[in-house]
């Protein structure tokens, strides 16, 4: 084999790999994509759809910085580009989708459009803050590690959609309300916003002991995703909001422990 081939054999591969490392931005800029499709679709009023996308773009938020760093692509880029994207995915779109349907159901006098301004302004204060902490050399690492200030974007996302998951599950109901709709989500907003502490689920340990229940549990849910999508991700929305005033009972457990 000549010299030449080799060397164009090496290039070649040189450019594969050099793609594969674009792969965490593709899917980044995918999910961007996304949820901007999700607001186009809440505008002519398709909400299941948007709702849809919307959790889509979640799920793509989840696997980028692993791909990232399992194809060793990560850098300072893909992290800001992440971070924007973020902002506009689950600080910007969910306040849209949610104004549209409120909007369905009749004018609230402009309560709507200030919900979509706070959420979205509580969503950067939360990603800017998440971004700070990433290089504060004082923060304790056991409660970095297990737990985070405020609720994760994507996660108050998330539970943005939680009265339109119920109406796709059980039709017309309280939460349908337009004015109990808008204090959800600006409460929401605030706790974004704020330093309460929220558990980080995937840094919680699994002892071997608990191997199996995880995996019935995971299986679970993946089951009921499939089966009843709508209804479990209700149960899940539901349980994690139940979640916080525990996560904030063990947060100052540890803590007190941590000062002792």
């Amino acid at each position: 084999m000549s010299s030449t081939l080799i060397y164009k054999i090496r290039n070649s591969k040189k450019g594969i790999f050099s793609l594969l490392r674009l792969l965490p931005n593709i899917v980044t800029l995918t999910s961007l994509c996304i949820t901007l499709t999700a607001v186009r679709f809440s505008m002519v009023g398709d909400y299941l759809i948007a709702s849809s996308l919307l959790l889509l773009a979640g799920f793509l938020d989840g696997i980028d910085g692993r791909l990232a760093r399992f194809l060793n692509a990560s850098n300072d880029f893909g992290a800001q580009l992440d971070s924007l994207v973020d902002f506009v995915n689950f600080g910007v779109v969910p306040g849209f989708i949610v104004y549209f349907w409120v909007n369905s159901y009749g004018d609230i006098l402009g309560f709507d459009w200030a919900m979509v301004l706070i959420f979205a302004v509580c969503a950067a204060i939360r990603l800017a803050r998440f971004n700070v902490d990433l290089h504060d050399d004082k923060a304790n690492p056991i409660l970095e590690k297990y737990f985070f200030k405020g609720i994760p974007s994507p996660v108050g996302a998330a539970l943005a959609m939680l009265p339109m998951v119920l109406f796709y599950e059980f039709g017309e109901g309280f939460y349908c309300n337009q004015i109990l709709v808008i204090c959800f989500l600006l409460m929401l907003a605030i706790m974004m916003a704020s330093r309460v502490p929220t558990i980080s689920i995937k840094k919680i340990p699994i002892k071997n002991n608990n191997f199996y229940l995880t995996a019935l549990i995971l299986g679970s849910i993946i089951f009921g995703l499939i089966v009843r999508p709508w209804f479990t991700l209700a149960i899940i929305g539901v349980v994690y909001s139940f979640s916080i005033p525990i996560t904030i009972f063990y947060f100052i457990k540890i803590s007190n422990q941590i000062k002792k």
